[in-house]
């Protein structure tokens, strides 16, 4: 062994944990991005069946309003589990965006998120290239930026994925009742 051996080894190590980091990021980054898009798809589809649910017993029902029928009660619970449903996947899909503005020195002191175009947008091109120049600079600050846009990227899908629940469970009430 020379001399040279065990600083190479770590260099070796070095690089292989940052690989490791880089792809721990990039698969993540991606899972979340396809959750997100699951959820929307979800959502899209609640959205139809229950727009579609709620239109055919409307156009069913108004022209027997002023009779009462037995078929009433159960259309009306229907399309109130239906309407619930409608509503929590509307509020699942809705775009949600935090515009918390964040500046240079935000980003130097390893705060804000740089990586959210919701903060960003109200930086001046300057300092956007600037902060960008930083994250660049420290590998600590982007990888604490980019866990910080996984954490609020996770935040997110939570709360997509609460409201769609909602919507499932608002649905097989109505459907069951």
């Amino acid at each position: 062994p020379t001399p040279d051996a065990p600083s190479g080894k770590k260099k070796s190590d070095k690089a292989e944990r940052r690989r490791g980091m880089e792809t721990m990021f990039r698969v993540t980054y991606r899972n979340h991005i396809a959750l997100s898009q699951l959820a929307d798809q979800k959502a899209g589809i609640l959205i139809s069946i229950n727009g579609l649910i709620i239109s055919v017993i409307i156009a069913v029902l108004t022209p027997r309003l002023g009779a009462w029928s037995s078929a009433l009660l159960p259309s009306v619970v229907l399309v109130g589990g239906c309407f619930a449903s409608l509503t929590f996947a509307i509020v699942a899909s809705r775009p949600r965006i935090d515009r918390t503005p964040v500046t240079v020195d935000d980003v130097r002191n390893n705060q804000g998120n740089l990586l959210f175009f919701g903060h960003f947008l109200n930086m001046p091109l300057g300092d956007f290239q600037a902060a960008v120049r930083a994250l660049g600079k420290d590998r600590k600050l982007l990888q604490d930026s980019m866990s910080r846009q996984l954490y609020a990227m996770g935040g997110a899908l939570l709360t997509k994925y609460r409201y769609l629940h909602f919507a499932y469970v608002s649905f097989l009430v109505g459907i069951g009742v």
